[in-house]
């Protein structure tokens, strides 16, 4: 009796046309109850936020343990262990000190930041809620000034602010005032949610310290399950991508923190020094939009030159020449000096990734759009030139300028030629 057997294609087939069944049902079913898969996103991402930042937070304090562990913590650890075969106490003891250090600076580096900032940022706040009539009237005046002889232009334009300024009462009376009730739960919600986001951020400094302990054993794991449920070729190939992706990921991320803090701090002396009003504010402003490339800078400073124009006018046009050097004194020194050529993308890229970025994720795709990008790249780009040479092509992309197309025949060397019609092509135009 004949055996009866499958063909392979058959049932890659029939997978296929599962998967494509299983996709389809699932998004039939979100579209339908949009609402409680939405409240169940919620419930997951608020369930897995503490984990993934105590993770990212890890991630970002490894390079000052590892830096703290080479040059101050070993030479100390093998200082009490001397004897030979006492590696393993050594590195015990020198990650126990790291990580003490590294955590210790971090949460000071955290609380002073936070008791310097927040007292000026608060009475910076207030001094701009205090001001905005005396804002109001300055403007008045200036439009007076400017618009002299009660033509119709001025009364058109006293009217619009005069009937700005009315709404605005207008809405803290009718609606403001009113609801206030509802105000302060939406507040005693905020103060929850915001005890919630403490103890979030508790939790992510707790597990980021066992990340930083266990950080070997955790790659080893991975790369345990990597090899395990995967060929060779492919997790070789896994390891190598993820082992790229770290050092651009790592070093664009830091790098970008360090560069924003020497921003923000350039900033704050430059006001100090000009005795500018809101100096903690718009330095903090300046130094947090920073981290976004190309668009951070003038993100920041289109909110601060109208703060400072409100307060003096000639102080918002001197802060906005001093942005557009300081932007171009970051483009050009502090940012490749710091930051050298991880992405090894053009301009028009950066653009495109910041743009794409932002569209989809918001501010988090802004940042990290970039570096994903650059990834992409480097992957489509070495699995590109793999594939070429495998065809025996060029793996240049100026060889790909002047070429129309490849004639199936080879030259004596085994190497791809191009048919010539290209270079035909180029000494038409230029005859022409």
């Amino acid at each position: 009796m004949r055996k009866w057997k499958i063909e392979k294609k058959y049932i890659n087939i029939a997978v296929l046309a599962l998967a494509v069944i299983l996709v389809a049902s699932i998004f039939n079913n979100v579209l339908e109850q949009g609402t409680k898969y939405k409240e169940f996103s919620t419930m997951v991402t608020n369930t897995l936020f503490p984990v993934v930042s105590g993770f990212v937070l890890g991630y970002l304090l490894n390079p000052m343990l590892k830096f703290l562990e080479k040059h101050l913590f070993m030479h100390l650890a093998k200082m009490v262990y001397r004897k030979p075969g006492q590696e393993r106490k050594q590195r015990k003891l020198s990650r126990i000190l790291g990580v003490i250090a590294t955590m210790s600076l971090f949460l000071v580096f955290l609380a002073g930041g936070f008791c310097m900032v927040i007292p000026q940022v608060y009475a910076s706040v207030i001094k701009i809620i205090e001001d905005m009539p005396g804002y109001y009237l300055e403007l008045e005046g200036l439009v007076l000034s400017y618009l002299e002889g009660g033509n119709e232009v001025s009364r058109n334009v006293l009217g619009m602010l005069d009937s700005g300024y009315d709404r605005l009462i207008e809405y803290v009376n009718t609606v403001i005032l009113p609801n206030m009730y509802e105000i302060v739960r939406k507040i005693t919600t905020g103060i929850i949610g915001g005890l919630k986001t403490v103890l979030n951020g508790v939790l992510a400094i707790i597990i980021s310290i066992y990340v930083l302990f266990e950080k070997e054993r955790l790659i080893s794991y991975g790369k345990k399950l990597t090899y395990a449920y995967l060929n060779v070729k492919h997790a070789n190939a896994l390891v190598s991508g993820i082992r790229y992706v770290d050092k651009v990921f790592g070093g664009f991320i830091n790098g970008k923190i360090i560069d924003s803090f020497i921003i923000g701090l350039i900033c704050y002396v430059f006001m100090l020094i000009t005795g500018f009003e809101y100096a903690v504010l718009i330095s903090i402003i300046v130094g947090v939009t920073n981290v976004i490339p190309y668009f951070g800078p003038f993100i920041g400073a289109v909110p601060c030159t109208l703060l400072l124009l409100m307060a003096e006018p000639r102080q918002g046009l001197i802060f906005a020449v001093f942005i557009l050097v300081l932007q171009q004194l970051d483009g050009n020194v502090i940012g490749p000096l710091i930051l050298g050529d991880r992405l090894k993308l053009s301009s028009m890229w950066i653009l495109i990734a910041i743009l794409i970025g932002g569209g989809f994720f918001g501010v988090a795709g802004m940042i990290l759009g970039v570096p994903t990008l650059a990834c992409i790249y480097a992957l489509l780009s070495d699995d590109s030139r793999k594939r070429l040479k495998e065809k025996e092509l060029p793996t240049e992309s100026e060889d790909y300028l002047l070429l129309d197309r490849v004639k199936p025949d080879k030259e004596p060397d085994g190497s791809a030629r191009p048919d010539g019609s290209g270079q035909e092509n180029k000494d038409r135009e230029n005859k022409d």
